[in-house]
């Protein structure tokens, strides 16, 4: 864990070079649960930072209030997290949203994360000095007129409002989960790009009128799921982790766990946001890196983790990953030699 996550936070003391999330980022109990579910911590650039949560924590895990003016620009691909503002409504945003931030120096807030769910959070950060060098967009003034309902502070400026996540930014999520790129030099400056990429999709949305929203998803309407039901939609995702390169279309899945297709597939678009298929092509994809990234044969690779047809494969995982198959494994087969890079702090 980087030192976000072993300092406390200090607001009167002077910033050190060495704590750049301070600009943008909570302090995060140190716990095994926190430890396993942040995927990735990294500071993108100046008052930029990118956190990555991603697991399943067997105990309720809260993140507490910034502590400065902070936007933060979230996209939920997986999980039910609750966000909470001093004496504000609750947003509990659902799988396939996008949640937009503002906190102030003195806002109380928290997210909670409730245990024995599956996570998948990106969540991009930018200090308010970080915001007025990119842009001069209103943010703060179009989230309130954009949004009617949303969750705001009585007590102090703030506000946290929600929306279907379009294509484009549930995309860029997902590549903003992956790391595409061996070289940290490189991988550096695409992130930085992709956060920036992010960021002006979310100044599309807020500049879109009331009336209009073409760029807007909004999630599946569905019955809730009962506890046997949301049982039974859990141990889908767990059979296709176990076995992700057998053929799964959503009928057979459906009928291996006891649950009606319609509401699989509801299920899917609810937690995930996404359908089975494309889950499960996720799923497999990302092994597949893993095994590319060891050293393994493309080919082998393409058949273990489901696939019979290379070109297919190689279409798929470049769509995923920005490279051809061949390119991730040579790529990082030789960062894998090379001595391990700092990481930013």
């Amino acid at each position: 864990m980087p030192d976000v996550a072993r300092h406390a936070y200090l607001p009167d003391r002077p910033r050190q070079p060495h704590e750049w999330w301070r600009a943008t980022l909570p302090t995060v109990p140190v716990t095994p649960d926190w430890e396993k579910t942040i995927a990735l911590l990294t500071r993108v650039d100046e008052g930029i930072s990118l956190a990555v949560l991603r697991g399943r924590p067997d105990a309720d895990l809260t993140l507490p209030s910034p502590g400065t003016q902070v936007f933060g620009i979230q996209v939920l691909l997986a999980g039910m997290p609750r966000f909470e503002l001093d004496r504000g409504a609750v947003c509990m945003p659902r799988a396939g949203s996008l949640v937009l931030s503002q906190y102030s120096d003195s806002l109380g807030s928290q997210v909670s994360l409730p245990a024995r769910h599956d996570v998948h959070i990106v969540d991009v950060r930018l200090s308010a000095d970080a915001l007025r060098r990119l842009t001069t967009f209103p943010i703060a003034e179009r989230m309130v007129a954009r949004f009617a309902s949303d969750a705001s502070s009585e007590e102090s400026p703030g506000r946290v409002v929600s929306c279907g996540a379009s294509h484009a930014v549930l995309q860029l999520a997902q590549s903003l989960s992956s790391t595409p790129l061996a070289d940290p030099h490189a991988l550096a400056l695409w992130r930085r790009a992709r956060a920036h990429e992010l960021l002006a999709h979310v100044i599309d949305v807020l500049a879109t009128p009331d009336a209009v929203t073409p760029h807007a998803v909004t999630p599946v309407a569905s019955t809730p799921l009962t506890a046997l039901e949301n049982e039974r939609l859990l141990r889908a995702f767990a059979l296709l982790e176990e076995r992700f390169a057998e053929a799964w279309p959503a009928a057979r899945l459906a009928k291996a766990v006891g649950l009606p297709e319609k509401k699989l597939q509801s299920g899917f678009r609810v937690r995930a946001g996404t359908s089975v298929h494309a889950h499960l092509r996720t799923l497999r994809l990302h092994h597949a890196a893993q095994r590319l990234a060891s050293g393994a044969s493309v080919t082998d690779v393409a058949f273990d983790v489901g696939y019979d047809n290379l070109s297919h494969f190689g279409k798929a995982f470049r769509a995923q990953f920005g490279v051809l198959p061949s390119d991730y494994r040579n790529l990082r087969g030789a960062s894998n030699h090379a001595p391990p890079a700092t990481q930013a702090r």
